[in-house]
C-alpha cells in the first residue's frame, strides 16, 4: 500500500514478537515497523499468508501486548500482519509503544480522532 494512503503512522522498531499459530506453535519474529493497525517483520518461512493467530509482544513482565491477527503477506520481503480488535489493556500498551518510537508522539494521538477504515457506517 502506498504510504500516503496509510491512516496510521508506522514507526521503526526492532523488537521481538511471537506469532502463535492456532495449533499453539510459537514462531519468534523480529519487528521492523509497527502501527496501531499492524506490523511488518523480517521474513519467516513458518508464517504463511492467510493464517490467523495471536501476536504477543512482551514489553516487561507486567506489560504484554496480545492481539488476534491475520497474516496478510509472508514472502521474501517480510511478514505483514493486520491486527484484529484487541483488549483495551493491549491497545494501551501498543499505543504507548508506537508513541514512544514515533518522531511526533502527538501525531499518533491525533490519528485516533479519525477512523482507520474506509466506508464505516
Amino acid at each position: 500500500m502506498d504510504a500516503n494512503r496509510r491512516r496510521r503512522s508506522r514507526v521503526d522498531t526492532h523488537i521481538a514478537a511471537s506469532f502463535i499459530h492456532s495449533d499453539e506453535v510459537e514462531v519468534r519474529l523480529l519487528v521492523c515497523n509497527i502501527s496501531l493497525k499492524g506490523l511488518l517483520a523480517v521474513p519467516e518461512a513458518l508464517v504463511k499468508t492467510g493464517e490467523h493467530g495471536l501476536l504477543r509482544i512482551t514489553l516487561s513482565p507486567a506489560a504484554v501486548i496480545e492481539i488476534e491477527c491475520r497474516v496478510i503477506r509472508s514472502d521474501e520481503t517480510g511478514v505483514a500482519i493486520d491486527f484484529m480488535p484487541m483488549e483495551p489493556e493491549s491497545f494501551m500498551h501498543l499505543r504507548n509503544l508506537v508513541r514512544y518510537n514515533a518522531p511526533d508522539a502527538d501525531q499518533i494521538d491525533d490519528e485516533l480522532k479519525h477512523s482507520a477504515f474506509d466506508n464505516l457506517s
